[in-house]
């Protein structure tokens, strides 16, 4: 039947999310740093080879944080379940560190002091902490976003399966256990949907500690947490899929039950 069909590809669709913790970005390679040393006998007054190089390794990193961010702003606008606040909030939070991230890069290129391109060039993942921050809590949004999703479809397809059941018992079926496992069906959904919106909640927190040490236990208790919520989420969509497999299999049998003794009553 086209519930059936609907159901199955439903049930399909739900695969398996990861959710295991995404760990810092390397950031700009210790090399940099050493190539900014300032050279025996001062500050030389041209731009020394060692500088140049690390010019051009620091425009590397930032340049590919600058992309992952723009891919970051596009995955932005493709949530659909989030609060448009939530979206509002992240997507100025991107941009806001994709115009740091290219002031910076200008300033780099400009400078000739060796010391302060040292400086500049800790900032890059001291205080712009795309892979540490906004990396994960763009992921965990629309990882979210994605389970608020899939349990609204889930829904759906309740509802119009509990109108199968409800057509099935006024034939005549036995059907306590299929609306026992209506019941599940909806505890599950809710459940999803509660845990989904807990880990956009948790991750909102984030922002960069700048080596602050309690901001930097507060980030990874928020990710910890948000990530633990999705867990639980996608735990509550598998079981809503087994209370739908359930339901499929007990209306078959209830109807072709109704079928059979209509059919026999008939004759």
């Amino acid at each position: 039947m086209l519930h059936t069909i609907f159901a199955a590809a439903l049930i399909a669709s739900l695969a398996v999310i990861p959710t295991t913790a995404l760990a810092q970005g390397a950031g700009v390679n210790a090399g940099v740093n050493a190539a900014v040393t300032t050279p025996v006998g001062g500050v030389n007054a041209s731009v020394s080879a060692k500088v140049t190089a690390a010019k051009a390794k620091a425009t590397k990193e930032i340049d590919r944080r600058i992309a992952l961010l723009a891919d970051m702003q596009a995955r932005i606008q493709t949530m659909q379940k989030v609060t448009d606040a939530f979206k509002q909030n992240l997507s100025a939070a991107v941009q806001t560190q994709t115009t740091a991230l290219q002031t910076l890069k200008t300033k780099i290129d400009a400078e000739t002091d060796e010391a302060v391109i040292k400086a500049d060039v800790q900032s890059i993942t001291q205080s712009h902490q795309i892979f540490a921050l906004f990396m994960p809590q763009a992921r965990i949004a629309a990882m979210a976003d994605r389970e608020v999703v899939l349990a609204n479809m889930m829904a759906t397809l309740g509802a119009k399966l509990q109108a199968r059941v409800v057509a099935a018992q006024t034939a005549g079926a036995e059907v306590a256990a299929l609306n026992l496992a209506l019941t599940e069906l909806n505890t599950k959904i809710n459940s999803a949907n509660t845990q989904a919106q807990a880990a956009v909640s948790a991750s909102a927190v984030l922002s960069p500690d700048n080596n602050d040490k309690t901001k930097m236990a507060a980030n990874a208790a928020a990710l910890k947490a948000a990530r633990t919520n999705l867990q639980a989420a996608h735990k509550d969509l598998q079981d809503a899929r087994k209370a739908i497999q359930t339901i499929l299999d007990g209306l078959k049998k209830a109807e072709a039950s109704v079928t059979a003794t209509t059919t026999a009553q008939v004759q």
